[in-house]
């Protein structure tokens, strides 16, 4: 007890700078703009108000999803406490997961949703979710991620990301996912 008492000054403060701040809802309502207009720039056929929907859902829902998990700054902190069994979820895939359902319930008329890897079956595997204008191709959405920045949605052209995303193909397809994806194999009861 006394070593770690001595350690606490130190540890302290580094845990409290590990807290995610998840921004006012005014600076949360000032990313929902910003990220609508990115789709929008996505294709002149995107409808602005799905745009909107969809940004304020992905901006709102990731911020709620960080209350739940309580994730510290760093992400790969948060993988290293759910790896070793000291939080039970906070991987890139659970966020996409569950971010995935409240983007799909909009049901979208003007833009696709895309389930995304970058360096799949790796140690330094990555995912997200891919928004395209309908029909458009993959390469020239953009990435959702909201494991990023713990919480704080991040977003980027699919084509500049520092990562090298790909789609999901379709076997893959996470198990929870499938009744949205693949109503046809998986109906609802």
């Amino acid at each position: 007890m006394h070593a770690i008492s001595r350690f606490t000054p130190v540890l302290l403060p580094f845990l409290i700078a590990s807290c995610v701040n998840l921004g006012t809802l005014d600076e949360r309502q000032e990313k929902t703009r910003r990220l609508s207009h990115d789709l929008q720039q996505l294709s002149p056929t995107i409808n602005a108000r799905e745009a909107d929907k969809l940004a304020l859902t992905a901006i709102e829902t990731s911020a709620e999803l960080a209350r739940d998990f309580k994730p510290l700054r760093f992400p790969w902190m948060n993988n290293g406490l759910v790896n070793t069994g000291l939080r039970k979820r906070g991987l890139c895939y659970q966020w996409r997961d569950d971010l995935f359902p409240f983007l799909h319930r909009l049901h979208l008329q003007s833009m696709d949703l895309h389930l995304t890897s970058a360096r799949r079956a790796t140690l330094l595997e990555h995912n997200g979710i891919v928004v395209t204008a309908k029909g458009q191709r993959f390469e020239d959405g953009i990435v959702l991620d909201p494991w990023r920045h713990c919480g704080v949605l991040a977003w980027a052209k699919v084509s500049q990301d520092r990562y090298p995303w790909k789609p999901l193909p379709r076997e893959l397809t996470p198990m929870v996912l499938r009744p949205l994806l693949m109503p046809e194999l998986y109906p609802s009861r």
